[in-house]
């Protein structure tokens, strides 16, 4: 009996126990193990971005690779998302839900040539393992099958802009008769990996279109209201409730800019921005007119909170209007942005975890810079638009007040021979700096250098300032000489 009674005992202590460690587990606690087997500390790139899918406000983190070629990362999650994963402008996805650890072997070698088809990658674990094992395996498939058309930097300024989009949506439909194929052939089941690859193709069609009517020469005579723009009504946007797709808010993101784009330039509204300018300095109402008279759905609540969060120059009757076109959420969202006043770029790069000799450059030429601002433009020589806009750097110079405003350019992803060869070329004036990957870090990191050409001012006390949304051409120098003018701050006497 007394053998019972300890047995019986011992049963409840053991069951208790269980239950307080149900009870203390973190919930919704998501972890992420990489391995990148074939990592070396002193050849390669130390970091990799990570950008996590949290509607208008993504999480981006930059993650340290240990020495052994390890990155973890665990957050507090609460529903089913979409990672995407950076190293060296290739980009991977993965998909993770609540409560899952996932376990991924990847190899550097593989990430870093494009010619790759991540074939060496492998999800090991995790409740999604079925769906990112697709995604890494057909990720080169769908890049290739999205990159037969023509992108939204192809605009030579001689293009019709309707011909564009009849063209541009004809292949992207073409891509999705073509992927259909290749699921039925390949047997593929996993409906969130077709949702999630038919996203891929409508929306960098979304991003294209977008973009074009305004890269390069813009088109003063389009507006909201042509033909050119029904495209918004023709993506046939995603509806999977479950989960919502960094390539659907890149694209609404694009798309919001565009509008503000219009505000400013098209014949359309010029004798409403003349009216505006008796009393505002701000053409934000004629966006916001815009935004507001589209469809009432989820993808107006995104482009309204987009022109909200990316605008500096919001009149004052205007601020408290966004509650009633988004959801307490996406609210939420835009006024966390508030910015927060930074360290200098000096502090920053000092502080940064890479070796002290990559500091060395980036701090002289940010020491001989004091109490100037300072235009950045990231370029490569492979950068189409980069190599567009180049040349019309020198004229640029030409028009500002020099002893405000110190021009530095960064190339990356160059040999020294091209990199230098090319400046020679151009005779570029300003100050020219050739990137290694730890020092391209740093700018993913503050300035958000993920794609090029990249522009990005220093206000005059040495704090990052906002990333120019236009092109480097004639017909912007106006408005980056305002910018240039803007960020020079005057210390006051004391």
């Amino acid at each position: 009996m007394r053998i019972l009674f300890y047995f019986l005992l011992s049963l409840f202590l053991l069951n208790s126990c269980q239950r307080n460690v149900t009870k203390n587990k973190v919930e919704n606690y998501t972890e992420v193990n990489l391995n990148f087997k074939d990592y070396k500390p002193h050849k390669h790139k130390s970091f990799i971005d990570l950008t996590i899918e949290n509607g208008v406000h993504p999480i981006e983190q930059q993650l340290k690779i240990s020495d052994s070629g390890i990155v973890s990362y665990s957050f507090i999650n609460e529903k089913k998302r979409e990672l995407v994963f950076k190293y060296e402008n290739r980009e991977f996805s993965l998909i993770v839900s609540p409560n899952e650890e996932l376990n991924a072997y990847l190899s550097v070698a593989e990430l870093t040539d494009w010619n790759s088809t991540f074939k060496g990658f492998k999800i090991t674990s995790g409740e999604n393992s079925i769906t990112n094992n697709l995604i890494l395996r057909y990720t080169s498939y769908l890049d290739s099958l999205i990159k037969q058309a023509p992108n939204g930097f192809s605009n030579d300024g001689k293009s019709v802009d309707i011909d564009y989009k009849n063209k541009r949506m004809s292949e992207m439909q073409d891509q999705l008769n073509a992927f259909d194929l290749f699921i039925r052939e390949n047997k593929i089941k996993d409906k969130t990996f077709i949702d999630w690859s038919r996203s891929q193709i409508r929306y960098r069609a979304g991003f294209d279109l977008s973009l074009f009517p305004f890269f390069g020469i813009m088109n003063k005579e389009i507006d909201d209201e042509k033909e050119y723009f029904n495209f918004i009504n023709e993506l046939n946007p995603n509806d999977n409730e479950e989960l919502t797709y960094q390539s659907y808010l890149k694209y609404l993101e694009t798309l919001s800019t565009s509008y503000k784009i219009i505000s400013n330039i098209a014949d359309k509204y010029s004798s409403k921005r003349e009216q505006l300018k008796e009393n505002s300095s701000s053409n934000f109402p004629i966006l916001f007119k815009m935004i507001k008279k589209l469809p009432k759905n989820k993808e107006r609540e995104f482009l309204m909170a987009y022109i909200y969060r990316n605008n500096n120059q919001i009149p004052e009757k205007y601020k408290d209007s966004l509650q009633f076109f988004v959801s307490d959420d996406i609210l939420s969202q835009v006024k966390s942005l508030d910015k927060i006043e930074t360290l200098d770029i000096i502090t920053l790069i000092e502080n940064y975890d890479i070796p002290y000799n990559e500091k060395v450059a980036l701090l002289a030429l940010y020491k001989e810079s004091k109490g100037k601002v300072i235009y950045h433009d990231f370029w490569f020589t492979n950068c189409a638009p980069c190599m567009k806009e180049l040349p019309n750097y020198n004229d640029l110079i030409a028009t500002t007040n020099q002893k405000k405003v110190e021009f530095i350019f960064y190339g990356a992803y160059m040999e020294k021979d091209e990199w230098r060869a090319t400046i020679e070329k151009l005779k570029l004036k300003g100050k020219h700096h050739l990137l290694t990957k730890n020092q391209l870090a740093f700018f993913e990191k503050y300035f958000g250098v993920h794609g090029f050409p990249h522009h990005h001012i220093i206000n005059s006390n040495g704090k990052i300032s906002e990333k120019v949304r236009f092109g480097t051409y004639p017909g912007n120098f106006k408005e980056i000489n305002k910018l240039i003018e803007k960020n020079h701050i005057v210390k006051s006497k004391k």
